[in-house]
């Protein structure tokens, strides 16, 4: 999504959102790969850390601040050049929308916030912003550049806990109530 649709080159400003998630986590470190500045949004300050240990250049708590305003602030008033978003929340993506720079991209692949969001489309033109839905596509030599980060300790999986497989009901209530940061894994 990052490298192929949003087309996220050195030096690019990328905010992702829900940075501490799946999604989110290895965007910031594909971004980071890719030679980017990135501004990790996440709804805890633990969250916003966990981020940030990442590799992300700054953080953000979209709970308790405004985020197109920090946004605005860490890029010096610009903004950023990629949105990566992943929640689909009314709220937030307008807040990350505004956020964008002049041609700037929005790359979205989610939509667990509800899928249904307010679009500036006057902004949207004024601008020269994209706005570009993406779907899972990675292909082997994909999964194989993915493979060797990890291996290498470049990329990594926040696990927020390992929990016995009889646990399993509990772990979904942990995810569900979103108490945890990062993973819940199952061990059998």
């Amino acid at each position: 999504m990052l490298r192929d649709v949003a087309k996220v080159t050195p030096g690019d400003w990328v905010l992702v959102m829900g940075a501490s998630g799946g999604l989110g986590s290895a965007g910031i470190q594909v971004a980071k790969d890719l030679g980017a500045k990135v501004i990790a949004a996440a709804g805890a300050d633990e969250r916003v850390s966990a981020a940030v240990a990442l590799g992300a250049d700054a953080g953000v708590n979209y709970r308790t601040e405004d985020l197109t305003d920090a946004v605005r602030k860490i890029t010096g008033g610009r903004g950023v050049d990629v949105v990566f978003e992943n929640i689909a929340d009314p709220e937030l993506f307008a807040r990350a929308f505004a956020a964008l720079a002049r041609n700037g991209r929005l790359v979205t692949a989610g939509a667990h916030g509800g899928g249904t969001v307010p679009l500036d489309v006057q902004r949207l033109y004024m601008n020269s912003i994209s706005v570009i839905g993406s779907v899972g596509r990675i292909t082997a030599d994909d999964l194989a550049l993915c493979l060797r980060a990890a291996a290498e300790g470049r990329h990594r999986v926040i696990v927020d806990r390992v929990m016995p497989l009889a646990d399993a009901a509990r772990a979904h209530r942990i995810v569900a109530e979103r108490s945890g940061t990062g993973k819940v894994v199952l061990q059998p």
